[in-house]
């Protein structure tokens, strides 16, 4: 069985316009954008949810997704790209930074793996 690894890039954005991170269909835009650059496919459409403590937005993909976790008061966002195979979780956040227009920004990337998969039991 072959080995798999998952490529995780992280990031925390500052100084971003509080109307660019409470923007429903530019958050839509903005992870349907993070996602192609990264080469995920979507799995379904973008979520953007607002509620007290900021805004969740995130969009599921085969073997990965992009999320974001904003909060437009304080010009903050927590931004999270991630795949399985050959992605590239890192043009995906070059992205979200170049759209979000953040002024400050720390990442971290992760490279999870190789993790062999378990061969499930056979069925009857």
């Amino acid at each position: 069985m072959p080995q798999v690894t998952f490529e995780h890039v992280f990031a925390d954005l500052g100084g971003v316009a509080p109307d660019r991170l409470s923007d429903v269909q530019g958050l839509y835009a903005v992870l349907l954008a993070a996602a192609n650059a990264a080469g995920l496919h979507p799995a379904g459409t973008p979520q953007v949810h607002s509620g007290p403590k900021g805004v969740a937005a995130v969009l599921v993909c085969h073997g990965g997704h992009v999320a974001l976790h904003t909060l437009p008061e304080a010009g903050l966002c927590f931004a999270d790209v991630a795949g399985v195979g050959a992605v590239r979780p890192q043009r995906g956040l070059e992205v979200l930074v170049k759209r979000l227009a953040a002024r400050e920004v720390r990442t971290d990337a992760r490279r999870r793996g190789p993790v062999t998969p378990t061969p499930q039991p056979e069925r009857p």
